[in-house]
């Protein structure tokens, strides 16, 4: 699954028109809410429809990717980006009622 979110952080990213931001009220999460006419390989296991999917990232993702750690947490806080994490948390769901996958990306 890790390899997966790589793909999509990393679309997400190049594509910043392709999602909205959720405000929260978390400190370390950022939350993305996409049209569910993205297709992701995979896709029903990643985003169960109208239920919750938690994923811990592999222990590899977070010094193999700083590039994306960066950017998520410049998104979860720009005047004062987190430090890098020790774990990466991905949560996700296609809200079927609203057409929109939801992802959220939790620092720990």
């Amino acid at each position: 699954m890790t390899e997966l979110t790589v793909i999509l952080l990393n679309y997400l990213q190049q594509h910043p028109e392709a999602y909205q931001v959720n405000q929260n009220d978390y400190q370390n999460v950022i939350t993305f809410v996409v049209s569910d006419t993205l297709i992701m390989p995979s896709q029903s296991v990643m985003f169960p429809d109208d239920r919750l999917s938690v994923v811990r990232m592999a222990a590899w993702f977070v010094p193999d990717n700083p590039d994306l750690i960066a950017w998520l947490a410049e998104l979860i806080n720009p005047d004062e980006p987190l430090a890098t994490p020790d774990e990466v948390w991905l949560t996700s769901s296609h809200l079927t009622q609203q057409g929109k996958l939801l992802i959220e990306v939790s620092f720990e």
